[in-house]
C-alpha cells in the first residue's frame, strides 16, 4: 500500500514538472498597435490608406441608424403628410446607401395639431436611438416642438414651416431650409399688385399661427400700396364657406385669398365662390400646392394662383432618380411637397454620413454638421446653407392651376 502511494506520489510530481516547463502562450499584438510593413506596403498597393479604412469602419459600426419623421398622416392635411412621408422613406435609402448607411424612419402623426406634435415630439426625444427629425410641417407644429427638441439637443430640419419668427432668433437645434413666410408675403403681394392689378383683397385665415402670421405681413404690405384688405377668420373644423363666399363677393374684392391648410375646405371655398357667381382671383399660399383640392374643385379650380416654397421636383431634373423611386413604390402623381421633404432628408442624411465617417454618431455631432451644411447643389437643383438662425436662403415660386395642374409662371 505505501509502494502504491510512493508510486503515485512520484507520478503527480513528474506532471508537475512538466507542466512548469511548458512554455507560455505568446501575449496578442495590441489592437492599437503600428501596422507591420507588410501590411503598410499592401495598403498603399491596393489605394487604401489609414483613414479611409477607419472610415469605413466608422460606417460600417453605425449599423441602422434611426430619423424621426414628424407630420400629419391622417385628417385634413394627410395630403400633405403622406406625400412627405414617401420621399423621406426614399431619399433616406438611396442617399443613405450612398454613404454606406442603412437608415429606419420612424413616423409620427402630428395630425397637424401643436398639442398632437408636442407628444410625439417627447416620444422622439426619449427614444436615445434616434438622432435627428424631418419635420414637423406646419408652422403652429414647429412652435410646439422647438422647446423639446432643444432640450433634447435633436436636430430637427423642416420641410414646410414657414412662419418668419421661427428662426428669428430660432433655436439651436431648428433648421429650416427653405424660404419664410417674409419671402412669401413679399412675392404674393408684388405680383397681385404688378401683374394683377389687385386693388382690394378678401383675406381668410385659419386660425393657425401660420395663417395668421401669413395674413398679417400680406395685409401690411399691399395696405402700404394703397391696397384695401378685409378679413375672416375660419377653424381647421368648419366644412361650409357658403357665408364666407357671400362675405366676399359682398365686399366686391378683386382677389380672395385663403390661407389655410387642410385640402377639402380650399376646395370647398372655390366651388362655393363660383357657384355664388364670383369670377375675380381666387388665390391660394403653399398650403394649396394640392392636387387633392383641384380634384374637389374641379372646374373651379382652374385660374387659381398658388405661391410655393420650394421647385416643384417634377420639374427639376437632379430630382428625376428619387421621382422615379417615389413613383415605384407610392405614386406616379406628385406635387411639391415631397421634394421639400426629401431636400431635408438628404440635407439631415449627408450630416449624419459625416459624423459616421469621424465615428461619433450622436445628436451632437448632427447638430453641429448640420450647421457646417454647404451643399452646392441638391436633389432640388438648388444651394443649401444655413445662415443666423439656421435659415437657409432661397424663393418663392408662382403657379396658376390649368386643367386640373399646376402650372410655373415663368414671367
Amino acid at each position: 500500500m505505501n509502494n502504491q502511494k510512493r508510486v503515485f506520489t512520484l507520478l503527480l510530481l513528474f506532471i508537475l514538472l512538466l507542466a512548469a516547463c511548458r512554455v507560455a502562450p505568446q501575449a496578442p499584438e495590441a489592437a492599437d498597435a503600428e501596422p507591420t510593413e507588410a501590411a503598410a506596403e499592401e495598403a498603399a498597393d491596393t489605394g487604401e490608406s489609414s483613414e479611409s479604412t477607419e472610415s469605413s469602419e466608422a460606417m460600417a459600426d453605425a449599423g441602422s441608424i434611426k430619423i424621426g419623421f414628424m407630420g400629419p398622416l391622417t385628417g385634413g392635411a394627410a395630403f400633405i403628410g403622406q406625400e412627405q412621408l414617401g420621399f423621406v422613406k426614399v431619399v433616406a435609402q438611396l442617399v443613405g446607401a450612398e454613404h454606406g448607411l442603412e437608415i429606419e424612419v420612424v413616423e409620427g402623426d402630428t395630425e397637424i395639431n401643436p398639442d398632437t406634435g408636442r407628444i410625439v415630439a417627447e416620444r422622439f426625444a426619449a427614444d436615445a436611438a434616434i438622432i435627428g427629425i424631418v419635420g414637423p410641417a406646419g408652422s403652429q407644429v414647429c412652435e410646439s416642438t422647438q422647446p423639446v427638441f432643444e432640450e433634447a439637443g435633436m436636430a430637427h430640419i423642416t420641410p414646410s414651416c414657414t412662419r418668419t419668427d421661427l428662426t428669428t432668433p430660432g433655436t439651436p437645434t431648428f433648421f429650416r431650409p427653405i424660404p419664410t413666410d417674409a419671402d412669401q408675403s413679399k412675392t404674393v403681394a408684388a405680383h397681385m399688385l404688378d401683374s394683377l392689378g389687385v386693388t382690394s383683397l378678401y383675406a381668410v385665415e385659419d386660425q393657425s399661427s401660420y395663417a395668421v402670421g401669413l395674413v398679417d405681413e400680406l395685409e401690411a404690405l399691399l395696405g402700404d400700396a394703397g391696397v384695401s384688405v378685409e378679413r375672416a377668420s375660419v377653424t381647421q373644423e368648419e366644412t361650409d364657406f357658403s357665408s364666407i363666399a357671400t362675405a366676399a363677393i359682398s365686399s366686391g374684392a378683386d382677389a380672395v385669398f385663403f390661407a389655410g391648410q387642410i385640402e377639402g375646405q380650399l376646395g370647398t371655398l372655390a366651388v362655393q365662390l363660383r357657384e355664388q357667381g364670383y369670377e375675380g382671383i381666387y388665390y391660394l399660399p403653399d398650403g394649396g400646392f394640392s392636387l387633392g383640392w383641384i380634384e374637389t374643385a374641379g372646374d373651379a379650380a382652374n385660374g387659381t394662383y398658388v405661391s410655393f416654397f420650394s421647385p416643384d421636383p417634377n420639374l427639376v431634373p437632379e430630382a428625376a432618380p428619387f421621382n422615379e423611386a417615389y413613383s415605384a413604390e407610392y405614386s406616379a402623381e406628385f406635387g411639391a411637397f415631397g421634394g421639400a421633404a426629401g431636400l431635408a432628408t438628404q440635407v439631415l442624411v449627408e450630416a449624419i454620413s459625416r459624423c459616421a465617417e469621424a465615428g461619433d454618431v450622436s445628436r451632437a455631432c448632427v447638430v453641429t454638421e448640420m450647421g457646417n451644411t454647404d451643399m452646392e447643389s441638391s436633389m432640388l437643383g438648388i444651394p443649401i446653407q444655413f445662415g443666423e438662425g439656421n435659415q437657409a436662403g432661397g424663393g418663392f415660386s408662382l403657379f396658376q392651376v390649368q386643367d386640373g395642374a399646376f402650372n410655373l409662371i415663368t414671367e
